[in-house]
């Protein structure tokens, strides 16, 4: 099995650990950086799991020193503080699997698994468990993606879900299938100039959904593959700039129209309305957004949606 590094000082640091243990995890326990960069150099680790506010330390320099000296090493840093109060050492440093405390155990095993292996890393049903029902739309115009939408929005009712925010859900798809459909194909000028486009021959998006007894997943893909960590990461970034000048404006009475941009904004209402979900990418050959709703997960005010989960496969397989 593989070994894992929990370096936790807080209330959850047995549970995590406890997590591990009963999947088979071979899982060591350190309650500060100093002491986790001792043990990485005389155990072969395949994850560390670091908490962001670790007590004296800077949990930042040991997720610098894993990269720098352990690149193949999966890290999942863990956090119970908004991640927009530290998203620019997120972005600088490249870090792109931050979970909110406190998670689910299958959301941090399954991602676990994933950045352990890189295998079984694209699907739904990766994600559900007992899928009943998968359909697909698949898109080759532009003109194609609003019609696409209402259509999935209207199967998930058939399906017997309640959709909480559908306006909220309009938006998410619209904008992920436009980023698709535009971005992937080097399309950026025709997207900011909103001209429709019918895409090459063979070229395609495709939307999954999918239901189990309790959930309903949502997943879009583009078979280019030209999203990257550092693009998401970024996107995320000038996003919470924006809205903390849109704050500041509201305060001030302050004009910053000029200085606001649409330009990632479906990564943006992803990671602030979706439940759980994915930026999963393959270079040069996949991307796809996984966006999961769970009937549980929504009816338990304990658990927050303010996680971040970029799985990246750079293998040239």
């Amino acid at each position: 099995m593989y070994n894992v590094l929990v370096v936790d000082f807080s209330i959850f640091k047995n549970s995590i650990v406890k997590i591990f243990k009963n999947k088979g995890y071979d899982v060591e326990l350190c309650e500060s950086a100093y002491d986790a960069m001792k043990r990485l150099k005389a155990v072969d680790f395949d994850l560390v799991i670091a908490d962001v506010e670790l007590p004296g330390d800077n949990a930042f320099d040991l997720y610098k020193y894993i990269s720098t000296h352990y690149p193949h090493i999966a890290t999942i840093m863990t956090t119970e503080k908004s991640m927009d109060t530290f998203f620019d050492v997120i972005f600088h440093e490249g870090i792109g699997n931050v979970l909110s405390k406190p998670f689910r155990k299958d959301e941090i095993l399954n991602l676990a698994g994933k950045l352990i292996t890189k295998k079984n890393i694209f699907g739904l049903n990766n994600y559900i468990n007992n899928i009943v029902e998968t359909k697909r739309v698949r898109i080759t115009n532009s003109r194609q993606i609003k019609p696409a939408v209402s259509i999935i929005i209207n199967e998930i009712k058939k399906w017997g879900f309640v959709i909480k925010n559908e306006i909220s859900l309009n938006l998410i798809l619209n904008e992920t299938i436009i980023n698709a459909v535009y971005h992937s194909h080097g399309l950026s000028i025709e997207k900011k100039q909103r001209i429709p486009v019918q895409l090459g021959e063979g070229e395609f998006v495709d939307t999954f959904f999918a239901r189990s007894a309790d959930k309903y997943g949502i997943a879009i893909d583009d078979y280019n593959g030209k999203l990257s960590k550092i693009t998401i990461l970024d996107t995320l970034y000038q996003g919470i700039v924006q809205n903390m000048l849109i704050d500041k404006a509201f305060e001030n009475d302050a004009d910053v129209s000029e200085l606001i941009s649409e330009t990632g904004r479906g990564i943006d209402l992803v990671r602030k309305l979706a439940g759980e979900y994915y930026f999963i990418i393959k270079k040069n050959v996949r991307t796809e957004i996984i966006i999961i709703f769970d009937t549980l997960y929504e009816n338990d005010a304990t658990l927050t949606h303010s996680s971040l989960k970029i799985i990246e496969d750079q293998s040239q397989e």
